[in-house]
């Protein structure tokens, strides 16, 4: 298992939440969680389906009756709720299904990420391509970009949603539903009492990676903005529980300082397009040291947020298109 143990919780009245470390990918530690209310049991998020993950899962499940004296089993899960359709959260669903028959829930715009995760980034290859020829890569390059998560997709398909969500739902008269979308379409936070899960949207120490709608509707800065303001208006938050680090015990000033975070590198990018420039070279020069194919890839999806930002702020503007790439000032 990870270096780390399994955490418990406290939440409203006699329920118990236990936080679950597992090893989504060789350097990339995501968490599940488990919420315990009398006879009901929700699994939230369910791994990567990397062996490590799945190891990891299995033995936080048996670390929480060993050591918690719970006594649950996979056969006890009344629910299986996936928080949002990106593989280090919900590729280990076809593997938890060969254990529990719980029902899954999920938001409405990540369903088909989350039935299939390759069939989806294998429908998602071109419009990747054509995202990064927008953003300036070169036709060479292109082919080797759009694929570079397809190799990382584990296990089973993740199959059906019984339970369809949307925002404002509440969810087996326990988790109320918020939708945050910006790093992920159909990204939802759970509200339970004054427990917010609250997946990748707010993190305790990293600024959550934002996808811009050019790549996928329904994200984008402006609709982060948006979803972090949906959270910051909700009142008696006492814990945040993320799917990535810490546990979060001031959600709202870290909201304010990952707005603030922002506001900074939008002001960075408008300096730099004191000339026209392309995404793909305001990424070159904002992250020099994120070279590799897969760290450009997540620095022209960040430099392409703020851009559309500043552009429906209208402080940027597209001067040129040369061969599909556009230039920014």
């Amino acid at each position: 298992m990870t270096n780390s143990t399994v955490q418990r919780f406290s939440g409203p009245g006699a329920t118990r939440i236990y936080h679950i470390p597992v090893r989504a990918f060789p350097h990339l530690v995501a968490n599940v969680s488990i919420v315990i209310d009398g006879d009901y049991v929700a699994l939230i998020d369910t791994g990567s389906g990397h062996p490590d993950s799945n190891v990891d899962l299995e033995a936080g499940m048996g670390a929480i009756r060993t050591t918690y004296g719970e006594p649950i089993d996979w056969q006890a899960l009344s629910r299986v709720i996936i928080t949002h359709g990106h593989i280090d959260h919900c590729g280990g669903l076809g593997s938890v299904r060969t254990r529990s028959a719980a029902p899954v829930a999920a938001h409405a715009f990540d369903l088909a990420a989350i039935r299939d995760h390759r069939a989806y980034l294998a429908r998602q290859t071109e419009t990747t391509a054509t995202f990064l020829r927008w953003a300036g890569v070169e036709e060479a390059y292109v082919a080797q970009m759009s694929n570079l998560y397809g190799p990382a997709v584990q296990g089973p398909p993740g199959g059906e949603v019984a339970t369809v969500l949307t925002d404002g739902d509440l969810l087996d008269e326990r988790f109320r539903v918020i939708h945050t979308p910006g790093h992920c379409a159909g990204m939802i936070c759970l509200r339970l009492g004054d427990v917010l899960f609250c997946a990748d949207h707010i993190l305790a120490t990293t600024n959550p990676r934002l996808t811009p709608a050019h790549l996928e509707p329904h994200n984008g800065l402006a609709a982060y903005f948006a979803a972090l303001d949906r959270v910051a208006i909700e009142p008696g938050i006492r814990l945040g529980l993320a799917g990535h680090e810490a546990p979060i015990n001031d959600i709202y000033g870290r909201i304010a300082a990952i707005r603030a975070a922002h506001l900074s590198h939008l002001t960075q990018v408008q300096a730099a397009c004191n000339t026209p420039r392309t995404i793909l070279e305001l990424a070159m020069q904002i992250y020099p040291t994120m070279q590799r194919p897969n760290q450009l890839f997540l620095a022209l999806q960040a430099i392409a947020a703020r851009v559309e930002y500043l552009e429906a702020q209208g402080i940027l503007h597209a001067e040129a298109a040369v061969a599909g790439a556009h230039y920014w000032a």
